[in-house]
């Protein structure tokens, strides 16, 4: 492949060095985008409570500690006596020394500073002199973590100083028995999440930017407030044949791609295209301000390499997960192609018209995750929240109704 443009060459050689070093160093410090939040986002909340990846199960090797800087903190994690994933401050509470750099190490599931070899069981020192040990106040505090789905996730209560605080709600991902493989990819974005996200639910993205034929995303009712469902529907164009080979006499594929946000670090695609299944968990984890890591975690069926050449077999083997790894290239075209690196994130503005639904998730982000009130404007649509009030209510009358 030649790249002839030298805004190009750069642009490629950027993205390479940043998978290299998210995926490979494992540390998100490296080759970050710069941003300038106040300009962009004014009042716009930085971070957000949810849950949120720190790493993949695979990549967090017992003995290892890895360093990254999330939601503006810079943490570690490492493994402890039973193999549970730990994640804390990068900062001894002895005399402030880091853990990371080469400088902390993990022996028996204790992380020990490089700096006096103080070490620490979950956060609970256990070596120093008997008042360091005795006193509650030199403990490090933990992040509530759940490892599940080959993934380390933890809970960021954004209303607290350092970050922890307890769960507003479970981790229930969705079932994935029955879809044993699993890719991975992970880049950089360098812009903040919910921009990122509106995306998914507008149609125009799609068709202008993924040049689909027809995209339809329909959002749906949803019983938890920390919740945002939508139906999405894409057509795209296949060719007859390639070559001398016939290959498709139906040139209208259909991709379902249903999607469901679980508060602003987790979206889930349930993919079916002609009989191929599989379940994307995309991840977003915001580094500081608008610099956001975005990991892809595609969860697929095992492979057939002997049944017909058909969109099953093609996306199977050929589209999943390669795919992917093109989709983390786009994101990080998103420099400077798609969210405008000079323009402003108008988010308490009203949408032009023809993108009602992203002031549709704009207001579920709003009043559902953030709690205020957001005025209905000219192309505004309500959000479809049903409590289980609501739920009981109409039970109720369908219960009368029959008697």
């Amino acid at each position: 492949m030649k790249i002839r443009n030298v805004e190009n060459k750069a642009f490629l050689w950027t993205f390479v060095m940043r998978l290299f070093a998210h995926n490979i160093l494992k540390d998100s410090q490296h080759f970050l985008p710069k941003a300038n939040y106040d300009e962009r986002h004014g009042k716009f909340p930085r971070y957000f409570s949810g849950w949120y990846m720190f790493v993949n199960s695979k990549g967090l090797a017992e003995g290892e500690v890895i360093h990254k800087k999330l939601n503006g903190i810079d943490l570690v994690v490492h493994r402890n006596k039973e193999g549970l994933p730990v994640i804390h401050s990068d900062r001894c509470t002895h005399m402030d020394g880091m853990f990371s750099g080469g400088l902390g190490t993990v022996v028996d599931g204790q992380i020990v500073c490089g700096y006096h070899k103080y070490k620490f069981e979950n956060g609970v020192p256990q070596s120093g002199p008997k008042d360091f040990k005795n006193d509650v106040k030199n403990c490090i505090p933990c992040f509530k973590v759940k490892e599940t789905h080959g993934l380390v996730m933890f809970w960021f209560d954004a209303e607290s100083e350092n970050g922890i605080g307890e769960p507003q709600w479970e981790l229930d991902l969705p079932d994935v028995s029955d879809l044993p493989r699993l890719a991975f990819a992970r880049s950089i974005t360098p812009t903040h999440m919910a921009p990122l996200h509106e995306n998914i639910v507008d149609d125009q993205h799609f068709v202008l930017l993924h040049e689909a034929d027809r995209y339809k995303s329909t959002p749906e009712p949803y019983f938890e407030k920390h919740r945002f469902k939508t139906a999405n529907t894409m057509r795209i164009k296949l060719p007859h044949k390639i070559g001398p080979f016939q290959f498709n006499k139906n040139p209208d594929l259909d991709m379902v791609m249903d999607t469901e946000f679980f508060g602003l670090g987790i979206h889930i695609n349930t993919v079916n295209i002609r009989g191929f299944k599989a379940t994307v968990i995309h991840t977003t984890t915001p580094i500081e301000d608008e610099v956001t890591e975005w990991s892809l975690n595609v969860y697929m069926p095992k492979r057939k390499w002997f049944a017909k050449l058909d969109i099953v077999w093609f996306m199977n083997n050929i589209v999943y997960p390669w795919g992917m790894i093109a989709q983390t290239y786009r994101l990080h075209t998103q420099d400077r192609r798609a969210f405008f690196e000079k323009g402003k994130y108008d988010f308490y503005e009203d949408s032009p018209k023809g993108f009602e639904k992203v002031n549709m998730f704009r207001r579920w982000v709003q009043e559902e995750l953030l709690g205020e009130k957001r005025p209905m404007r000219k192309n505004s649509v309500p959000t479809t929240y049903v409590s289980e009030a609501d739920i009981e209510r109409n039970s109720s009358k369908k219960t009368e109704t029959v008697a």
